[in-house]
Parts: structure tokens; C-alpha cells; sequence
């Protein structure tokens, strides 16, 4: 109930914004990165994605200032883990031989875990990005709070995690216009449901937007 609420709470506070802001996550700092970023989430299926996605995707399109997500980076984060490299000395990083640390320590707790059902939809926005809230019974975020514990790095973001899937980014401080009214036809639209089995470790290049999320480990459910 708590987290239906705070999607409630984001969609309503999104419709009282006068603008946008760019929320882009390839800053020129993330491309000034050599090695790959690895993080932990929940991949979704494309063939379980509605048609009417793709009808939402063409209508946010029409919008000068909105970049759509292509459906093959569509996703849940879980857990940021950090760019890999051989020396870190930021937060913000992690060697190669950590990440196999943390993959092994992460084994026993996720598999631990039972699978569950995963509901995508309505769309919903944060002031910088559209994204489709996350119906699990609050599963994603038990499974956060487990890895969370055990990650390599610790981000005060300064907000609660909030599982979604995030299907556009806003590319600058620009007026909101009429998009408050274009999400809300979609609030209610439910864009896909399917089962949860495994979490994945995926890795990305910084050098373009939405690279492949190339995998690294999947750790199985068994519970």
C-alpha cells in the first residue's frame, strides 16, 4: 500500500510542475568514463510488452524535448554497482573483483527468493523523466533493500527507492505545456505483466544512451 501511494503521490506532484528538467543520465562526467557500468535489475521481457506501448511511445516522440527509451533498455534497477575499473578511488566505482565478490555473496539471499508476478503500467513522471509504475507486492524493493546491503557503493540520492521502469528521459528546462494531460490518457493502462525468475547483473558503455545491456551474471530465484 505504501508504494502505490508514493506512485500516487509522484503522479500528482508531477501535474503540479510548470516545467520540465533534463534529465538525461549521459552527462558529459558519464561519457568521460573508460570502463563499463555494471548494475542489478529486473530485465523485461520485450514479447510480454503490449502494442499500446509502442502507440505511446510514437505519441511522447511528437515532443521535442522528450527522448524515448528504445524497448530494448527497458528495465527495473535494483542496485547500482559502479564503473568498473582496475584501480577505484570513487564511490562511484568498483574493480572487476569485487563485482565477482558481490555476484557470490549475492547467490545465496536472491536465490532464496520466490519468483513473483510483475504488473507494468500506468505511466506516471517524475519533473525529468516518464516512467511506468511497478505492481510486484513490493517485492523489488525487499529484493533493493538485500542487495542494497550488500553493494560495493552507497548512494544518498536523498529518496526512498521506488521500483519503475523508466520509458523516457526530458531533455531540458523547458515548459510542461499540455504532457501532464498526455500521460493521464495512459494512467490507468496497464502495458504488460509477466513473472519474475532471476535478477540479472548487466553492464553498459558510457559512450552512447542506450547501449546493450550486455549480461554479466543471472542469479536464479529457487525459493
Amino acid at each position: 500500500m505504501d508504494q502505490e501511494e508514493a506512485f500516487r503521490r509522484v503522479w500528482q506532484t508531477f501535474r503540479t510542475f510548470d516545467r520540465l528538467a533534463d534529465g538525461r543520465h549521459d552527462t558529459p562526467a558519464w561519457r568521460a568514463h573508460t570502463g563499463v557500468y555494471a548494475i542489478c535489475i529486473v530485465r523485461i521481457p520485450t514479447t510480454e510488452l503490449s502494442a499500446s506501448l509502442t502507440t505511446l511511445h510514437d505519441t511522447l516522440s511528437a515532443y521535442p524535448h522528450v527522448r524515448v527509451h528504445p524497448l530494448s533498455f527497458l528495465h527495473i534497477p535494483l542496485q547500482e554497482l559502479g564503473f568498473v575499473c582496475e584501480k577505484p578511488s570513487r564511490a562511484d566505482e568498483i574493480s572487476r573483483d569485487r563485482l565477482d565478490e558481490f555476484v557470490a555473496s549475492a547467490a545465496t539471499p536472491i536465490y532464496e527468493t520466490r519468483p513473483f508476478q510483475i504488473s507494468l503500467g500506468g505511466v506516471n513522471s517524475f519533473q525529468d523523466a516518464a516512467f511506468l509504475d511497478v505492481h510486484d507486492r513490493s517485492r523489488c524493493a525487499l529484493l533493493h533493500t538485500r542487495l542494497h546491503e550488500l553493494a560495493a557503493f552507497t548512494r544518498t540520492s536523498g529518496y526512498a527507492y521506488l521500483p519503475h521502469s523508466t520509458i523516457a528521459h526530458y531533455t531540458a528546462d523547458v515548459p510542461a505545456a499540455n504532457l501532464a494531460a498526455t500521460l493521464a490518457q495512459w494512467r490507468d493502462r496497464r502495458f504488460a505483466t509477466f513473472m519474475v525468475n532471476n535478477i540479472e547483473i548487466v553492464t553498459l558503455r558510457p559512450d552512447e544512451p542506450y547501449p546493450p545491456l550486455e549480461p554479466y551474471a543471472l542469479i536464479p530465484f529457487g525459493g
